[in-house]
């Protein structure tokens, strides 16, 4: 039966170490938010399930019991790729909290390839390497580029941002030294800024030109200089989506990424921004004409 309240953070589990990070931090927003916790298992061999068992009953009791927390379990059979996003679904996850084997990159996550759990998702996926040191996520990155998929990544900074009394710091980067380019970035950025602070947001802009560059290198870099404590991309399934990070750039920045890295799947059946409902993102997303659109 599905969950109608919007109040769970699902975290996958392969019993390693690895997953203590994404408990880590899933608690702290917990706390802060007032969520409750799933912890999710998903079954790959059946002889092992009663011994899985005792290991997640022990280890949500633990934490309801050292932090006062509603965390519970679930065992599911299947393929990672499909189960997390079914589970989450059915259980009405705001976000999947994830831990990431920064060691080994993308090859191990909860048994298999991270990239691949991201895009089967429907919902948020945090995905993180090390543990929380502190209590919120004050500065968040938020590339910008001239894609529609951008408008739901904004809305998102937003929501996350009131969570956590952030501010967004948003990045603009372009690799040519083009005047026209770098004006039609700046308009698109100071429509953007104009639009978190009419939502009662703290914001910073940046254009970044570094000619030769590629976008991961400039955003992991600005976020090392800024002290981020968290960058959100738009994740691209296939060519459905056509953002500023291609897969490969995705990938790479969750691989290299010390920060935690909210992805963002767009769904355009759920968000069209050139609705009458969200009208007021079509000046920003595409001021210029540069996006074609399908002829009437």
């Amino acid at each position: 039966m599905k969950n109608h309240e919007k109040n769970m953070i699902l975290v996958p589990t392969d019993l390693t170490p690895v997953v203590e990070c994404a408990l880590n931090h899933a608690v702290e927003i917990a706390r802060l938010l007032n969520r409750k916790i799933i912890l999710l298992h998903v079954l790959t061999k059946k002889k092992y399930e009663e011994e899985i068992r005792m290991k997640l009953e022990q280890q949500t009791s633990k934490i309801s019991e050292d932090t006062g927390l509603d965390v519970s379990y679930r065992i599911e059979e299947g393929s990672i790729f499909t189960t997390i996003s079914k589970v989450a679904e059915e259980v009405n996850a705001e976000f999947i909290i994830m831990g990431i084997h920064g060691k080994k990159g993308l090859q191990y996550i909860v048994g298999s390839y991270a990239y691949k759990v991201i895009t089967s998702s429907k919902v948020p996926v945090l995905v993180v390497k090390k543990k929380h040191v502190h209590k919120g996520y004050k500065n968040i990155v938020l590339p910008i580029d001239f894609t529609l998929e951008s408008t739901q990544k904004i809305r998102y900074a937003i929501k996350f941002a009131k969570y956590f009394d952030a501010t967004i710091c948003i990045i603009g980067f372009l690799s040519t030294t083009s005047s026209v380019w770098k004006i039609k970035k700046e308009v698109i950025m100071k429509k953007v800024t104009e639009y978190i602070k009419q939502a009662g947001v703290d914001v910073t802009a940046e254009i970044i030109i570094q000619p030769g560059a590629v976008i991961h290198d400039v955003v992991l870099d600005y976020a090392e200089k800024i002290k981020a404590d968290m960058i959100m991309i738009v994740a691209e399934i296939g060519d459905l989506f056509k953002d500023v990070f291609s897969k490969n750039s995705a990938e790479q920045i969750v691989d290299k990424s010390d920060f935690p890295v909210l992805n963002i799947i767009p769904d355009p059946a759920k968000d069209d921004v050139y609705s009458s409902k969200h009208v007021i993102f079509k000046p920003f997303i595409d001021p210029m004409g540069l996006i074609r659109k399908d002829d009437n």
